[in-house]
């Protein structure tokens, strides 16, 4: 096993001291500077401006948050250098990370999300009353979030109009693009995790986690404990009927295969106290591998050794797939060139 650390300013380490969380992010101590190039599976050592062959990757397991990780860009990399990975392709990474985008996508597969608008900064800037009457139909309160951010990050509660223009300029400090949404009369969160073998989707169980606030937020999710999303306080399975269940598979076998997606996935659900159904998020690369929610049948070890199987099968088959095609159109020159 290989760890690969990427900082904050997107430099490649490995080291010995990375297998060690105890280390992170202070005493990570003596570090190698790695990368990639195009069409070779070989990490690369850098050194003083020069690279040297380090050792050659099998498969890559992706354990990535947010921009410039969870939202396809790694992803790129790995294809570029025909490295098999483990988790979902470079579009439906992107477009389960682009709020506003993957909104038009669910209502374009009828699948239920929130009442909500979308609002760009150059439309906020050019005329924010204007926009402030766009967005009035939602009525108060409302939810505000960055378009592009992980982790509940930047995400605001809006709960009258005066404190509309102060959300609306904190959120913006995260993404020139926001999502704003309908805060419902929540009665529970319902997430549920799956992933294909062997032609299969197989289902973990459903959880309801509990919280303590408007929405489940970074703190609660990540520092509240050293074991961040498997700590939380949670109900399995969760407390819904077996028609709600049946429809939320339904709802997430319909995005896993319309969206191309692979490898682990958390869909995350919500209901109001009226008993609507709403899609709240995806995770194409959740926390702690929601391998808390597969339980006995699928201890973690196995989880990870299938995830390497089955990238090593994508990654096989996808290269038995013709992506050239021969043609002399260069051969024929371009007339109105000149040399």
């Amino acid at each position: 096993i290989i760890p690969i650390y990427i900082n904050q300013t997107g430099e490649w380490f490995t080291g010995e001291n990375l297998k060690d969380i105890d280390n992170f992010p202070d005493s990570l101590g003596k570090v190698k500077s790695v990368g990639l190039t195009a069409n070779d599976n070989t990490l690369f050592i850098k050194k003083k401006n020069k690279c040297k062959s380090f050792l050659k990757i099998d498969v890559a397991i992706l354990c990535l948050h947010g921009i410039n990780g969870e939202d396809g860009s790694v992803s790129a990399i790995l294809e570029q250098s025909k490295i098999p990975y483990s988790n979902c392709s470079i579009l439906s990474s992107s477009l389960c990370m682009d709020k506003c985008v993957f909104n038009g996508v669910c209502k374009g597969l009828d699948i239920p999300k929130v009442d909500y608008a979308t609002i760009f900064k150059s439309e906020y800037d050019l005329n924010s009353e204007k926009v402030f009457k766009d967005i009035s139909f939602l009525n108060f309160p409302i939810i505000i979030k960055p378009s592009r951010q992980g982790s509940s990050i930047g995400i605001q509660v809006c709960k009258k109009k005066e404190d509309l223009k102060n959300c609306l300029e904190s959120a913006f400090e995260y993404d020139d693009r926001l999502v704003i949404e309908k805060l419902i009369d929540l009665e529970k969160e319902v997430n549920i995790a799956c992933f294909l073998s062997k032609g299969e989707l197989i289902f973990s169980k459903t959880e309801e986690p509990i919280s303590k606030s408007d929405f489940l937020n970074f703190n609660e999710k990540y520092q509240s404990s050293l074991l961040g999303m498997e700590s939380m306080k949670r109900i399995s399975p969760a407390r819904i009927s077996e028609d709600v269940e049946i429809k939320i598979k339904n709802i997430v076998s319909k995005l896993y295969f319309e969206l191309d997606m692979f490898g682990i996935v958390r869909f995350d659900f919500m209901i109001d106290k009226i008993g609507n159904l709403y899609l709240n998020e995806v995770n194409t690369i959740p926390g702690s591998m929601a391998n808390y929610l597969f339980g006995e049948n699928y201890p973690y070890t196995k989880l990870i050794e299938d995830m390497i199987s089955n990238a090593l099968i994508r990654f096989q088959t996808k290269c038995k797939l013709k992506t050239n095609y021969e043609s002399s159109v260069l051969e024929q020159g371009f007339k109105g060139f000149k040399k």
